[in-house]
């Protein structure tokens, strides 16, 4: 068993922020954010993690025996969460502040 506290990877901040996204488009998503630097520290869905600023050796120990058919992807298929994750947060962050709740 692995036991890690999560940390930010560009302030080393504990401090940290969930944000929770649930709508019928996306699998249940937990945005963590570096509650002093701001920036996106690791994205959560049912099922996937991604651990943003920490490189593929996160995302590939992730995985479990058959996640995946075919290593040739490996690589397509990080930059494809990376950029999603980048893009998703962004989004999130704007529809809170159409809410008015500021993170």
């Amino acid at each position: 068993m692995e036991l890690h506290r999560q940390r930010c990877q560009f302030c080393q901040s504990l401090e940290l922020g969930c944000i929770l996204r649930r709508d019928e488009a996306h699998p249940l998503t937990v945005y963590v954010r570096c509650a002093k630097c701001g920036e996106l520290v690791a994205r959560y869905k049912v099922g996937e993690y991604y651990h943003h600023g920490k490189g593929m050796e996160s995302w590939l120990k992730a995985m479990r025996p058959g996640d995946r058919e075919s290593a040739r992807n490996f690589r397509a298929d990080f930059d494809e969460v990376e950029n999603d994750s980048i893009e998703e947060y962004q989004e999130v962050l704007e529809k809170l502040g159409e809410q008015g709740k500021s993170y």
